[in-house]
């Protein structure tokens, strides 16, 4: 299937790998069997391009009281805008979007920005891309709610606000797969606010980590996702300076 964030990306390169073990970025020089690692930084977040490698978490905390003001504003007010946009620009093309949708203009959405902006540039940096197809998307229904796998090469994803993503470990990927709502199995979750890279179905052959997005039309729930990828077709045009 082609899930609500389908986007194309080209393939990592043997020299991203190398950079990446030999500056430190990786917490560890060889990915687990299950291809899952745990990083302790953003840095660590290029571990991704490491063979055998095929989801990488950093497991954070957002910036002090960030957190709770998301969670007070008033979810018609969330975004829900998508850019395509050199990680410099950022700022510049998503404030006016932001003050489109009523997210309230103070200090807190500028940590928000500040913090996509972080993402945004390791992203490129990992993928070795000059502009991001950047979603910020305000999710109230069951998006994407089926067991897949990306297709893409590699993309980044973070929740905001509200539930997180759900994995399954490859162990059990067919399983969750096949049953899809009745899979009664292990099921993995990202911490709150964690980062996840994750490699694709067009990564290679037998590639990609099964995951969805939580179900969760009817709980009154809103979540405000964040996903990276590289340029596809169906990016939007690139943003350029007024």
């Amino acid at each position: 299937m082609r899930d609500e964030y389908g986007a194309a990306a080209g393939p990592a390169n043997d020299a991203e790998t190398a950079d990446a073990r030999g500056t430190g970025l990786v917490d560890q020089s060889a990915p687990p069997a299950d291809g899952v690692v745990m990083c302790r930084s953003r840095d660590g977040l290029a571990g991704i391009n490491v063979s055998g490698t095929e989801l990488v978490i950093w497991q954070r905390a957002l910036p002090e009281g960030l957190h709770d003001w998301l969670e007070r504003t008033d979810a018609a007010t969330l975004p829900h805008v998508r850019i395509l946009v050199e990680p410099g620009d950022l700022r510049p093309a998503l404030e006016p979007l932001l003050d489109e949708c009523g997210l309230p203009a103070d200090d807190m959405r500028g940590l928000l920005i500040d913090d996509i902006g972080g993402l945004v540039s390791a992203f490129a940096g990992i993928t070795g891309i000059g502009r991001v197809d950047v979603r910020l998307e305000r999710i109230n229904h069951d998006s994407c709610w089926r067991f897949h796998r990306d297709t893409v090469e590699t993309r980044l994803v973070t929740a905001y606000r509200g539930p997180t993503t759900e994995w399954v470990q490859p162990a059990d990927a067919d399983r969750a797969i096949g049953e899809q709502r009745e899979y009664d199995g292990p099921l993995e979750r990202l911490g709150d606010h964690d980062v996840a890279v994750f490699n694709g179905k067009w990564a290679g052959p037998e590639r990609g980590i099964v995951h969805r997005s939580p179900p969760i039309a009817g709980t009154g729930m809103t979540r405000l996702l964040l996903c990276l990828n590289k340029r596809t077709v169906v990016s939007p045009e690139p943003w350029v300076k007024a």
